[in-house]
């Protein structure tokens, strides 16, 4: 079951520009945190960062994949979180 309550929480957007590696995503519910990490794409492969909030509804964010084959009217799905990285005592 707690799926099913992931899956109503998840804040979904759509792509509604595309320059190079910039886009622009409007979220019509909740607007992602600026750092946030979203996912787009088939199989949500294109990861996007969260770098401004346009207004009240839009975010841009820079991908961190390429953009390639993302169109306009994609669906975009806020990760509630900034990008993690796992930390090991070679990296500290």
């Amino acid at each position: 079951m707690a799926d099913e309550d992931e899956v109503k929480e998840a804040n979904q957007g759509t792509v509604v520009s595309i320059r190079g590696s910039v886009v622009d995503a409007l979220f019509p519910e909740r607007i992602p945190a600026i750092y946030n990490l979203l996912h787009t794409g088939e199989g949500g492969k294109i990861k996007i960062e969260v770098i401004t909030h346009l207004d009240s509804r839009r975010v841009r964010g820079i991908a961190l994949t390429p953009t390639q084959g993302l169109a306009l009217g994609a669906a975009v799905e806020d990760s509630g979180a900034p990008i993690q990285v796992p930390m090991g005592e070679r990296l500290l």
